[in-house]
Formats: C-alpha cells, sequence, structure tokens
C-alpha cells in the first residue's frame, strides 16, 4: 500500500520537529515536506499536492484559516489541525473539521489523529471535506489581510511589503510581483494570493493580473469590449471585458 504523504505546517520550530519525527515512525505515511509559516505552507500544498496536511492554526501573517483561504476549501488536502484555541472556539473544529489537536497533546493523541485520517483517506471520504472546511473557514473571522509576502532569493529572504506592490503578473504556478520598478517571484498561484489580498484595494483585471488601484492612471478602452490599464508609472496591463464591472465597482467605492 502506498504511504500518505504528509505535510506539517507549524511555526514553532521544537512543534514541528516533533511532529514530523512521529509522522515519519509510522510507515504507512511519509512526511514530504515542513513548514514554519503560512505563505510556505501555500507554496508546498500548492506545488506537493499532499495527501494531509498537519496544520498549526496560530501562525503570524498567514494562520491555518488564511492557508484553506488561499487553497481554496475545494482544493484543500484533507487536515489536522494543531491548536491552542480556547475552548469557545473549539466547537467549529468538532462540527466541521477532520480532526484537531490541542496543544499541549500527547504522543498517543497525534497517533490516534493520524489513524483516524489515514482511515479516511483510505475509505476516500476526502470529498466530503471540502463543504466541511468551508463552512469552518466562514464560521472564524478574517482577522486581516496579508501585509508583506516574503520573497526567498537563495540563501537570501527579503520581505516586500503589500502596500508597495503595483501589479502581479501570473507566471504559470508564480505570481510574480512588481513594486517600483523592481520584480519579485514568488512561488505562489496567483488565485490564492487573490484570496489573501484587500480586495478594496487590488482587483484582478485579467486571468493573469492584479492590479493595486492606488496605482491606477487610467482606463483605455477598445471597440472588442477589452481595455487597457494604465498605471501611474506608464506600465500597461490588460483588462479583460469580463473583469470591467468588478473594476468599476471598486473605483466607484474608492471615489
Amino acid at each position: 500500500m502506498k504511504a500518505l504523504r504528509v505535510l506539517v505546517v507549524d511555526d514553532e520550530p521544537l512543534a514541528r520537529t516533533g511532529l514530523a519525527a512521529l509522522v515519519r515512525r509510522d510507515p504507512e505515511l511519509e512526511c514530504i515536506g515542513e513548514c514554519g509559516d503560512g505563505q510556505a505552507a501555500i507554496e508546498a500544498i500548492e506545488s506537493l499536492q499532499p495527501d494531509l496536511v498537519l496544520l498549526d492554526v496560530q501562525m503570524p501573517e498567514i494562520d491555518g484559516f488564511g492557508v484553506i483561504r488561499a487553497i481554496g476549501p475545494d482544493r484543500m488536502p484533507p487536515v489536522v489541525f494543531v491548536t491552542a484555541y480556547e475552548q469557545f472556539a473549539l466547537q467549529a473544529f468538532r462540527v466541521h473539521a477532520l480532526d484537531y489537536l490541542v496543544k499541549p497533546f500527547s504522543d498517543a493523541a497525534l497517533t490516534e489523529a493520524l489513524d483516524r485520517a489515514k482511515r479516511f483517506v483510505r475509505d476516500g471520504q476526502v470529498q466530503q471535506l471540502a463543504a466541511r472546511l468551508s463552512d469552518l473557514v466562514g464560521a472564524v473571522p478574517q482577522p486581516h489581510y496579508l501585509s508583506r509576502i516574503t520573497v526567498r532569493v537563495a540563501q537570501r529572504v527579503q520581505i516586500v511589503r503589500v502596500a508597495d506592490i503595483d501589479w502581479i503578473e501570473a507566471a504559470d504556478y508564480c505570481a510574480k510581483l512588481h513594486a517600483g520598478g523592481s520584480v519579485h517571484v514568488v512561488r505562489v498561484s496567483l488565485g490564492a494570493l487573490e484570496r489573501l489580498l484587500d480586495p478594496t484595494t487590488f482587483v484582478r483585471v485579467h486571468r493573469s493580473a492584479i492590479v493595486n488601484v492606488d496605482r491606477l492612471k487610467e482606463i483605455v478602452s477598445d471597440s472588442s469590449g477589452d481595455g487597457v490599464i494604465v498605471l501611474a508609472d506608464g506600465t500597461k496591463v490588460r483588462l479583460a471585458r469580463s473583469r470591467r464591472a468588478a473594476v468599476d465597482r471598486l473605483l466607484g467605492r474608492a471615489f
């Protein structure tokens, strides 16, 4: 029987190492990666497509719910939540989550959760999870939108402030952040980024582009109904006819 591929996500290094070690002890599981923050988790889920995710709920910038929002409940793999939430929030997990562990938890509790998750996946019940995850994410208010994005280049980590981004361009499974004349590539899809950005500031203008409306200078229409958005620095970004109404609504609120 093929081992289930597991991704471990926790911003506490010791907790993450411990979770991964317990996963590796199980011959029916394969630990395919460890992530210390939400952005790295999104990148890994999109690229590695794990069968199961051990997901910390409370992480800075992008928490566990933000990861699910970015991936989309319908595309999210089965999740075992690792949480330090107080009792008032646990009812939502009981109703909507595949499984959850409250910190601190024992090795035995994790083993039991993994066994339940294995049965869930092996029995082909994964399709039932999307609606439950959607309800769970909807039950928890989104605390904030993304304010910074981490760009990893070789051994360097660069921080890009979201407010500095002029527009974002799709590049296969990655996204190019255009900010003040610089271009930064992140291994996160355009769709995932769109779900994490403030919709009152950033708008999808084409299937391959998102624009910061604060940088918008003018919109030039053509006879086909499509158009071109001209940014303050002169950059031209295609505006799809199907997206024009969304842009007009946003500009109507902004001005």
